[in-house]
């Protein structure tokens, strides 16, 4: 099965091509250079990489969020259009298991931090578990004091985004090179689902905000 993945919920923007779980091509991107800009150019050079071409794809795969809501968008609209032109299915990964998937395996409590901006970080409390991955606190947005007092209970390996916006410098700290979201890990966690029949039409694909917009919150909606 190949996977083409693509992962737009932060600032690092990336592209993957995979046979399987076997990671095939991969194309990261840590600038501040625009995701709308550049996504297309990435999926282009990962397929080039491998001397694939789009119609070729079996699978295709997003993280659907938490994250921002332009890249969230942009990740969600592409793989549609995607999905629509080649009549293949998708998968849609949840963002903070994906970036776990940096320390696959790793025994201890992993605990992903994104930033929901006004003094609030998506996160969630996980754990590999025989080669699988377990949930003990769901993803969700939380304030800061109360993201600390899961640290405390947990004492997980913190990594993610936000990590370079808030202080959590008294907690285990992931090394830089896996603190960031790929799309590597977006694909591995979309077989395992694909094989436990969790593929969808593109037109069941959307992004998960966990809160509102700026516009939405202004307007009082």
């Amino acid at each position: 099965m190949k996977i083409l993945a693509i992962e737009t919920s932060g600032k690092v923007a990336s592209a993957a091509l995979l046979e399987d779980c076997k990671v095939i091509s991969e194309v990261v991107l840590n600038t501040k250079l625009v995701h709308s800009v550049m996504l297309i150019d990435l999926i282009d050079q990962v397929l080039k990489n491998a001397s694939v071409n789009i119609a070729e794809i079996d699978l295709f795969a997003v993280a659907v969020g938490p994250g921002s809501f332009t890249g969230l968008r942009i990740g969600v609209s592409t793989i549609k259009g995607f999905c629509y032109a080649t009549s293949k299915p998708c998968v849609g990964v949840d963002t903070l298991k994906a970036l776990c998937y940096n320390f696959w395996a790793c025994s201890d409590f992993l605990m992903p931090i994104l930033d929901a901006k006004s003094q609030k970080v998506f996160t969630g409390i996980f754990r590999f578990e025989d080669g699988k991955l377990k949930t003990y606190h769901p993803t969700s947005i939380v304030d800061i004091e109360e993201a600390k007092e899961l640290a405390k209970k947990y004492n997980p390996v913190l990594l993610g985004e936000g990590l370079d916006v808030y202080d959590f410098s008294q907690f285990k700290l992931s090394p830089k090179f896996l603190q960031y979201q790929k799309a590597s890990n977006v694909g591995l966690l979309a077989y395992e689902l694909a094989q436990e029949g969790e593929v969808i039409s593109h037109f069941d694909l959307v992004p998960v905000y966990l809160k509102k917009s700026y516009a939405e919150r202004e307007q009082g909606t």
